[in-house]
């Protein structure tokens, strides 16, 4: 999934991804007070116009508020909803990676399921318990080797549109979107440990109960509705870059970095 913003992209981008990613995992609430500009620029050993610069990126994207004497705000309401429960780490981006990865990445065995929405998806797709969602699970592999499991939680209206030239010819279930006229545009996902159960031990050649690491999100269209509910179960061991905040370069530049390595 996406990189957290390296020493390759401007300082400012990378303190708006800091700020951001720390709003979405509740350290600052909807409406409190942000640090002030000295403040912040002593924390992030960074000068006041280019706390500035992080701020205004912020507004832009209607996550901080300004009020004229009195400082920044987190905005009442968010853009995208954060992750629950807040606990970290939380990771923010705008997407193309996993994707840009699309090169060396692939998904073999896909399934495809229609199911009733329970109440945990209903609230992270905004749709009614109960309503039709498509549930695609999938093995990932990196330059042909497998390295954890996709499963990716689609309403039915969104993925009828998903027809089996799109999906034959689409690396990855965002791949598909994109294809099918929804692109992901941001997404928000948070990094987890975890054992393989049965089912995706099998998919990747190992044991249940090995450990591996989840990724779990929701990605978002450029209206900011969520369209999917993803987890990607990643095995341990295997040294693919975890892109843990995606870029999408076609809607707004946004951060690279290191990678952030599976350990067994």
């Amino acid at each position: 999934m996406a990189r957290p913003p390296g020493p390759d992209r401007p300082l400012y981008v990378r303190i708006a991804m800091s700020l951001k990613s720390r709003i979405l995992a509740g350290h600052y609430a909807p409406g409190e007070r942000l640090p002030s500009e000295d403040d912040l620029a002593r924390d992030m050993a960074a000068s006041r116009s280019t706390i500035r610069q992080a701020l205004a990126d912020l507004r832009r994207a209607g996550y901080v508020t300004s009020r004229r004497g009195s400082g920044s705000y987190v905005a009442d309401t968010l853009p995208i909803e954060p992750l629950s429960p807040r606990s970290g780490p939380v990771y923010t981006g705008f997407l193309d990676d996993l994707d840009n990865e699309a090169h060396h990445v692939r998904e073999l065995g896909r399934t495809r399921q229609t199911l009733a929405a329970d109440e945990a998806t209903a609230a992270l797709l905004r749709i009614p318990i109960g309503a039709p969602v498509v549930r695609y699970r999938a093995t990932r592999l990196r330059d042909g080797v497998p390295y954890g499991v996709a499963t990716d939680v689609i309403p039915l209206d969104i993925a009828d549109r998903i027809t089996t030239d799109v999906l034959t010819s689409s690396p990855t279930i965002v791949d598909a979107l994109s294809l099918a006229g929804s692109r992901v545009a941001e997404s928000l996902q948070r990094l987890e440990p975890a054992i393989l159960n049965a089912a995706d031990a099998e998919r990747c050649g190992l044991s249940a109960g090995d450990p591996a690491v989840t990724i779990a999100g929701v990605a978002y269209d450029a209206e900011r509705t969520p369209i999917d509910a993803y987890t990607l179960v990643v095995i341990a061991g295997y040294g693919i870059g975890l892109h843990l905040t995606r870029a999408n370069p076609d809607l707004a530049p946004q951060p690279h970095s290191e990678t952030k390595r599976s350990e067994s």
